[in-house]
């Protein structure tokens, strides 16, 4: 496995001192739970300067989830290129299209003379675009360092200058996504006077599962206390719902693969809690400030273990082997997961959800 730096390279240039902005740029391209990360710390900047300007660059995919939050007057992202997840190999076609609309929507943001720009992302597109903007104050995100990734956030805006910014969870959904969100849910089967637990049982690999018979159990144990089950997702977890609806029949609000990212906050925003593998879902429910378990398994805790009094964050970094990032468990039986017994989580669903923020 290839080591990560300790630090990222990182450069700066601070707000001039009394000088409030009219116009900031924020930089966050991919993937979608890291950008949902960054909204409470953009919910702050737009409570400290309610009379700027302040917009957001992200990818195509992720425009509908950032609008959602009724932060940013505009939301950019560059026009194709950017619609397939990044992985450590680019082919020449991919490039071309990715530095074509780097440029093209680089000199479109120049136009917009930005006071700052916060890049969140820092890679070679990021950095191109920033300097395109002109912009004399900005920051970068630092991508290695050993911290949750929303505290390195909250460094970026301090390294710009913005020393006040905070993660604030009360974030503005728009009408429109919680009535949205409100009928599908409906539409969907909820029982209103009941609450509902989101279950997303969701994880990439072995190592990031803590498999169905956990969750249905978990499951059970909620019916019995009155909740309403949810499960959301692409169409890839349709069989895994199909299972669970089995058991758990009109207990379970099933919309797999009957939404689009846009309308998860609004879905969210009628949510008790939730209980999670390691997905971009949980990171948007955390920015929300939805009481949730993250079951983390062989992820970095440093990283993806975020702060606030509404999450408890079950992970592998007490154990030897902890924090691998191993797609397969090298004991075979994902014991950093399945230690973790159904009644426990529940208990500190349960805590989180009684807890004064």
């Amino acid at each position: 496995m290839k080591k990560t730096p300790e630090k990222d390279v990182t450069s700066f240039a601070k707000l001039k001192v009394g000088l409030s902005p009219e116009k900031i740029l924020v930089i966050r391209l991919h993937a979608v739970g890291d950008a949902a990360l960054t909204m409470p710390a953009c919910s702050s900047l737009r409570k400290r300067f309610p009379a700027a300007e302040i917009d957001f660059l992200t990818i195509k995919n992720i425009k509908g989830l950032i609008s959602a939050f009724n932060i940013f007057d505009c939301v950019y992202f560059p026009e194709s290129g950017f619609d397939f997840i990044e992985t450590g190999y680019e082919s020449l076609s991919q490039k071309f299209l990715r530095f074509k609309s780097v440029f093209k929507i680089g000199l479109v943001l120049r136009k917009k003379k930005y006071d700052a720009v916060i890049d969140l992302q820092n890679n070679r597109y990021s950095r191109i675009i920033r300097k395109l903007t002109g912009a004399k104050c900005f920051s970068e995100f630092d991508r290695y360092e050993a911290k949750p990734h929303s505290e390195r956030v909250l460094d970026a805006f301090s390294l710009a200058g913005f020393k006040g910014v905070q993660n604030d969870f009360n974030l503005n959904i728009s009408a429109g996504a919680i009535q949205k969100g409100e009928k599908i849910l409906n539409d969907n089967g909820w029982v209103l006077d009941k609450k509902l637990i989101m279950l997303n049982p969701a994880g990439l690999y072995e190592t990031r599962m803590w498999g169905d018979e956990n969750y249905q159990q978990l499951g059970m144990l909620l019916i019995k206390a009155g909740y309403m089950l949810l499960l959301a997702g692409t169409e890839k977890m349709k069989k895994k719902a199909a299972e669970y609806k089995d058991q758990f029949g009109n207990n379970l609000i099933d919309i797999t693969g009957k939404t689009a990212l846009e309308d998860i906050p609004g879905i969210l925003f009628h949510t008790s809690g939730i209980v999670s593998d390691d997905s971009g879902l949980f990171h948007i429910s955390w920015a929300m400030g939805k009481p949730g378990v993250l079951l983390l398994g062989a992820t970095r805790a440093d990283w993806t273990c975020q702060p606030g009094l509404h999450t408890i964050c079950l992970n592998s970094s007490d154990l030897e082997c902890g924090n691998c990032m191993k797609e397969i468990c090298k004991w075979g039986d994902t014991r950093c997961l399945k230690r973790y017994e159904p009644r426990d989580v529940y208990s500190k669903l349960m805590e989180l959800m009684t807890r004064k923020n």
